[in-house]
């Protein structure tokens, strides 16, 4: 079966409180209705979601549309890019 990975990588640091993180929990909706109504995107993307602030992990595994699960997001803490990189890189190494 060919697939298409996505991975999100989503800072959650403290600056996106309030408004910017219901933005990103809007996005992800409005993703998911869009790939969901097209067949042939159903069965070729996949997605995942890493979030960071101080640290980094991944909280929705690598999914089908149908499957995924949009995360609960909450912001607080440090903006820890690197660390998001280095989940990414072992999620990838699996």
């Amino acid at each position: 079966m060919r697939r298409l990975p996505v991975y999100f990588l989503v800072e959650c640091s403290g600056s996106f409180t309030g408004d910017p993180i219901v933005s990103i929990e809007r996005g992800f909706k409005l993703l998911l209705d869009s790939l969901r109504q097209d067949p042939q995107t159903c069965e070729l993307v996949w997605l995942s979601v890493i979030t960071y602030s101080s640290c980094a992990q991944q909280v929705v595994p690598l999914s089908d549309v149908f499957s995924f699960q949009e995360p609960t997001l909450v912001a607080g803490g440090g903006s820890a890019l690197g660390g998001a990189l280095e989940e990414l890189d072992r999620v990838l190494a699996r």
